[in-house]
């Protein structure tokens, strides 16, 4: 059966099914679960059910009461979602939340997202400001804080934090931080982060970070402007 697309540009109301594009450019409600190829919002929308989709974007205000399933999400707008989200590329250019978890082989950040709970990808890069209740697991995370940052816990094999060179103006007013509770992984380098435990095969510390223990096992190595209770090789 060939799919038919689906193209609300003012005020509308349509049921889920199967379709081509689904396209709401102006204030719509799609009412059941919807599978297709591309759904592109670039007004206000309410999807009452589960997303499947090849492309998912979002440029425009977006609250999704299901799960979404998609090869890719771009999100430039906002986007509030209540259910899980597994997608091969997930970008945050905008405002996301996430009442779920968040499984996806890459996640950029490069605006504000909101995680409930846990968040799994091969790749997690972040120049903007995140919130993880959960774990935050990947084999590559590079974050670049341009705002505060949290995760319940980190695991990866590579870790790199750090903060966003400022003038000595905006240092002054504007202080960005990572908050963990554990930070594990093979080769660590950290800045501005604060956390109970950081453990790995090599921990190197950069400035502004407060940790209260570190173990390692082959190296450690702490800047002068940071602070660290205890630290011990395994």
């Amino acid at each position: 059966m060939e799919r038919q697309d689906l193209v609300i540009a003012g005020i509308g109301n349509a049921s889920g099914g199967n379709y081509n594009l689904v396209k709401i450019a102006g204030n719509g409600e799609l009412q059941g679960d919807l599978d297709c190829i591309e759904l592109n919002i670039q007004g206000n929308a309410k999807v009452f059910g589960n997303v499947k989709s090849e492309a998912t974007y979002v440029s425009g205000t977006a609250k999704m009461h299901g799960t979404v399933h998609s090869e890719t999400m771009k999100i430039q707008g906002s986007a509030s979602i209540d259910g899980d989200v597994e997608c091969k590329e997930v970008r945050f250019h905008g405002s996301g939340k996430v009442k779920g978890n968040v499984t996806a082989e890459e996640l950029h950040i490069h605006g504000g997202a909101a995680i409930a709970g846990d968040c799994s990808s091969e790749v997690f890069e972040a120049n903007g400001s995140f919130r993880v209740g959960g774990l935050l697991n990947a084999g590559n995370i590079q974050i670049q804080l341009f705002g505060n940052c949290q995760a319940i816990e980190i695991g990866g094999e590579n870790i790199e934090v750090k903060k966003q060179r400022m003038t000595f103006f905006k240092k002054w007013f504007f202080n960005v931080i990572l908050n963990a509770e554990s930070i594990e992984g093979d080769a660590i380098y950290l800045e501005n982060t604060k956390a109970k435990v950081v453990r790995g095969n090599q921990v190197i510390l950069g400035p502004g970070c407060d940790i209260e223990l570190v173990e390692y096992q082959n190296h450690f190595q702490c800047d002068k402007g940071s602070k660290v209770k205890s630290y011990k090789k395994l």
